[in-house]
């Protein structure tokens, strides 16, 4: 929800938009393409678009992910879904994290932010963003002007570091 203060003193509570389905289980057309890998909730397809946009303007090749970047010789997943995650697909790569004993490297099914289509895994002109990446860096600059943020636990030193993984308010 978000709040706002009136001249009265008074506050304001607009809620979200109801989403179109539980939790990656949105019908199809309910989402916002904004590149084949990525399709996001409408509230936030603006603002994500105003993000790339600027990053581009500032030289910085950021861009929802279009590689799953998983190491030689694993399987890649079904499908390439960076933003939005269908059921299915946060259950892939929930058991991809728990084979390898990081299961907090992906929520439950079910109770992810992209399966919200409010998450945006992203790369750069160098690939998978690191921390010490351009789209990285340029992001813990400018994320937030555009709603977005990085949840501290995959942060830098955080429990389930992910450089890649941003979310919108």
């Amino acid at each position: 929800m978000v709040f706002g203060a009136l001249a009265t003193g008074c506050l304001r509570v607009a809620a979200s938009p109801p989403a179109p389905g539980p939790n990656g289980q949105f019908p199809a057309g309910s989402l916002v393409t904004v590149t084949p890998e990525c399709q996001v909730a409408g509230e936030i397809a603006d603002q994500l678009g105003a993000l790339l946009v600027a990053a581009e303007a500032a030289g910085v090749g950021l861009a929802p992910e279009t590689s799953s970047y998983l190491p030689p010789g694993v399987t890649p997943p079904p499908r390439m879904e960076s933003c939005y995650r269908s059921y299915g697909m946060q259950v892939w790569w929930r058991d991809y994290y728990c084979s390898i004993d990081k299961c907090g490297n992906a929520a439950l099914p079910g109770m992810s932010k992209h399966g919200w289509g409010h998450a945006v895994d992203f790369e750069d002109q160098l690939g998978e963003l690191t921390f010490t990446s351009p789209g990285y860096q340029w992001l813990v600059t400018n994320a937030a002007r555009f709603g977005f943020s990085q949840p501290p636990s995959v942060q830098e030193g955080g429990a389930n570091e992910e450089a890649w993984h941003w979310e919108a308010a």
